[in-house]
């Protein structure tokens, strides 16, 4: 037998022979064990990363145990060894399409496209904010102080509508008008039920405006994504070559694995008997302890 099956045997014999132990009784025996495993030197508790599901990685391993069928422990420690490597390549992927799709919008923003999408949303924030507040507070202000911050914040938001670009000012400038109109009675120290409510009206013109506005270019954002994807994914990204450095890593790692495989079946193809109902058994034994 050579060096590298002898070596898979001899990992599945000590996993066995680790799970008839009870475990450390001391504090630091405990602190210690908890980074040891049930399996082959990995820690059950570590292997998962924050977010992943342990239920769904102990069915991700029932796949390949009834895909490979193993019949013996050393069988069965090499396909869990492998379900783990190609656990570990799923996770690369969600991690590599994370940071391509992160990669894609940091270049996306810096388009005019984008920059006008963005002021657009942030102006019809404001304007809903606007609204909400009207809405909450149904009467004018009762006091010149409230009334002369009130009346700031409408003439900064009209100042900002006017500076959008592609916004009609026929929208616009109803909104301005009831604010000239609110201004010129601040002298009351309260605008006029009327006119308070006459802005809010507008406000609601304007923020539909802006609602169909934003649509129109988040409607054009969606090809450009398309256009700069594939260019994004030609740029040169530290992060994506580490990745993709780790993704080569496992998957000689894999194939390693399954070689090993492949190695432990023809070497004892000849002494052993096929019970598939033995996967299920064998499977158990190398269980997590969860």
């Amino acid at each position: 037998m050579n060096a590298t099956v002898r070596s898979a045997l001899q990992a599945a014999a000590s996993a066995l022979n680790g799970a008839k132990s009870h475990g450390p009784k001391t504090r630091e025996g405990k602190a210690t064990s908890s980074l040891n495993s049930v399996r082959f030197g990995f820690s059950a508790a570590h292997l998962l990363l924050p977010g992943e599901d342990a239920a769904a990685y102990e069915a991700f391993l029932d796949s390949w145990f009834a895909a490979l069928a193993p019949t013996t422990l050393p069988e069965a420690a090499s396909v869990a060894q492998l379900a783990d490597t190609a656990w570990k390549l799923e996770r690369l992927s969600r991690v590599e399409n994370g940071r391509m799709r992160a990669r894609l919008e940091e270049v996306l923003e810096k388009t005019d496209e984008f920059k006008t999408f963005d002021n657009t949303r942030m102006v019809l924030a404001m304007m809903t904010g606007f609204i909400e507040a009207v809405d909450a507070v149904p009467s004018p202000p009762t006091d010149a102080e409230r009334t002369s911050a009130f009346l700031a914040g409408v003439e900064q938001t009209v100042k900002m509508l006017r500076e959008l670009p592609g916004l009609p000012m026929a929208v616009v400038e109803p909104l301005a008008s009831a604010l000239k109109m609110a201004q010129e009675r601040k002298e009351m120290e309260r605008i006029p039920p009327a006119i308070y409510e006459n802005l809010g009206n507008m406000a609601r013109v304007v923020k539909g405006a802006l609602g169909m506005k934003l649509a129109e270019e988040d409607a054009v954002l969606g090809p450009l994504r398309e256009r700069l994807a594939a260019e994004v994914l030609l740029l040169e990204d530290v992060d994506l070559r580490k990745l993709e450095k780790a993704r080569r890593t496992l998957e000689g790692t894999m194939q390693r694995q399954l070689a090993i495989l492949h190695q432990l079946r023809a070497q004892l193809a000849n002494t052993k008997m096929e019970n598939p109902t033995e996967t299920q058994a064998l499977r158990v034994k190398l269980r997590l302890v969860r």
